[in-house]
This record gives C-alpha cells, structure tokens and sequence, in this order.
C-alpha cells in the first residue's frame, strides 16, 4: 500500500468560483449565518424531474428503474437506507453539464447486497453503459463496495460519501428489522423517526431556507417501512472489512464535519486499506452535504471524476505534503 493511502491530509475550503459568484442564487452570507442563501432547490428538483428519461431494466426476471439526466459519461448515484433517490437532484444539476447522472430506484423486492448490485448493473445494462463512475453514500455505499468486488471492470471511479464498511446489529436490532419488514406504510408513521433525523441533520442545512429541510424531511420520511427494514436486514452479515485490498480502483472518500463517527471511522479504515484511495474531509457540513452544499461538493468530485486512474493514482497527496 502507497504512503499516501494512510495520510489524512488537511483539506481546505474550496472558494467559490466566479460562475458561482454570478449565480443569482446565491449572494453574501447573512451575518452570523454559517451558509449562503442556496440554490432555488424547488426549481431544480421541478427541471431534473422535467428533463430525466426513464431507463427500465430487469434482474432475475424482475423490474428495476434508473432516470438519467445529462450529457457526457455515466455518473450513477447511490443512496441511503431511507431516502429517495431525488435528494441528489441538486447536485446532478451542477454536473448534468458534464456527466450523464444515473439515480437509481433501489426495487422493493430485494433482499442482499448482491441483489441490489445486480439492479445496479442491470441499469447500467439497459443505458448501454459497460463502464461507469459511482456516487454513493451512506447506505449506498455498501451497494457500490459489493459492485466493486464482483465487477470492478465496469466501475472507472468510485466516490463514496459518508461510507460504511460493515455494521454490527445488536439482537434487538435484528429483530425490529425482521418486525417492521411486515408493517404498512411509510417511514413518517413511526413514532420519534422525523425526531430522530431532525436531530441528526437540521443543523447543517442553510438557515435561510427552512423549506429545503422540509423537503429534505418529506423525503426521508416518504419510503416504505417494509422496504427500509429489509434494506436494514441486508446490513447483518455485512462485513467489507477483509476484502477492501481487493479493490483498485480510483477511490474518492468524502467525511464530513456532521456526520455520525461511524462514517468517520469506515472512511478512515477505507483510506487505510484501500490501496487507490484519497480521503477528504469537508467542515461545515452535514450527512447530506450533496443537498446542503452542493456546489462545495460539485467542485470535490468534478476534477477526481474528470481524472485518468493513472493521474488520479499520481496525484494522490503524501504524508509528506500534508504534514506541518
């Protein structure tokens, strides 16, 4: 393993740029205010839901949905356990340009790792996309390490965001999953769980637009109770740990200020065993920084995405240029 893949180099803020700057969506922040006013989120979702064409595949004779949005090479986004995939909407905005965004629908009726890679590349099959980038965070994560393990030809970059690596189940957990996997109706009915994520994420998002909470809310609390508890079953036995030297390929890991330490601590072991990885850690932001900041995270993944895996391996910062 390179000397760079167990640095933890110190990572700048990146400013803003001038197309940004122009951007009338975004102006000065307020005084005392930790964020700029933000993207007119309720317009984008409206236009990428307006401009996206529908991909339909099948896996193991059964349906699977992707939606596509721009011009360029296959970026196919990935994301958490309870969640849809439009809270990417406004960072597939920033790239459409650049990359044709992939959001895939994770289908109901899987139940492993592996079934839900499969509808990943049974996606990627439907579009005519041998080779692909991925985005995945959180939950999605573990989709994506499965996909690089059982078809690490198809994937040229891979960024993952808020990542995990395994997570241990206590008894009780295992047996709420098994429960809530029979029970009706989306995540919003359960008790205390809009409590739970207010309380994990409302700080991080821009103070002077409560309405992109509301929709960020709305949206993790819109999946089924049944879907999210078995895509939560899928979690026991889910362990990467021993096989992440398996993986070559170019490796983008995202942690953010916000996040819960388990995220910190896969991103952390990821960069440590992963032997063409860079770690980068972004303040000031939350679990879901694609939504609360996504032109800080535009300009992140842009240049790594754009990069040859022999440059990007290259470029990859040492202990030693990252040390005081």
């Amino acid at each position: 393993m390179s000397e760079a893949a167990n640095s933890e180099p110190t990572v700048e803020v990146t400013p803003p740029t001038q197309e940004e700057l122009n951007d009338p969506s975004l102006a000065p922040a307020l005084p005392g205010e930790g964020c700029p006013p933000p993207l007119a989120w309720s317009d984008v979702v409206r236009e990428v839901g307006e401009r996206r064409t529908v991909i339909d595949a099948k896996t193991n004779g059964k349906p699977v949905r992707g939606y596509a949005v721009g011009d360029g090479p296959p970026l196919y986004f990935l994301n958490g356990i309870s969640a849809t995939p439009d809270l990417f909407s406004l960072l597939v905005w920033l790239l459409r340009d650049e990359f044709r965004c992939v959001v895939i629908e994770f289908p109901s009726h899987a139940r492993t790792m592996t079934d839900l890679s499969q509808s990943l590349l049974a996606v990627a099959d439907a579009a005519g996309d041998q080779q692909f980038d991925f985005y995945a965070t959180s939950f999605g994560s573990l989709v994506a390490l499965q996909t690089l393990l059982d078809a690490p030809e198809r994937i040229s970059h891979a960024v993952l965001q808020g990542p995990l690596v395994g997570m241990n189940l206590s008894s009780a957990e295992r047996t709420g999953a098994r429960i809530l996997s029979w029970l009706p109706g989306q995540m919003r009915r359960l008790p205390m769980f809009a409590s739970i994520i207010r309380g994990s994420h409302l700080r991080w998002f821009p103070p002077v637009d409560p309405t992109r909470w509301q929709f960020a809310e709305h949206d993790m609390t819109e999946p089924r109770i049944a879907d999210v508890a078995r895509r939560g079953r899928m979690l026991i036995g889910t362990d990467f740990t021993d096989r992440l030297s398996e993986i070559a390929t170019p490796t983008l890991l995202i942690s953010s200020e916000g996040e819960a330490s388990r995220h910190r601590d896969a991103a952390k072991l990821l960069n440590e065993r992963l032997p063409n990885s860079r770690h980068e850690n972004i303040p000031n932001t939350g679990h879901v920084a694609f939504l609360t900041h996504p032109h800080r995270m535009a300009n992140l993944v842009r240049p790594f995405l754009q990069s040859s895996p022999d440059a990007e391996s290259q470029l990859r910062p040492t202990a030693d240029e990252n040390s005081p």
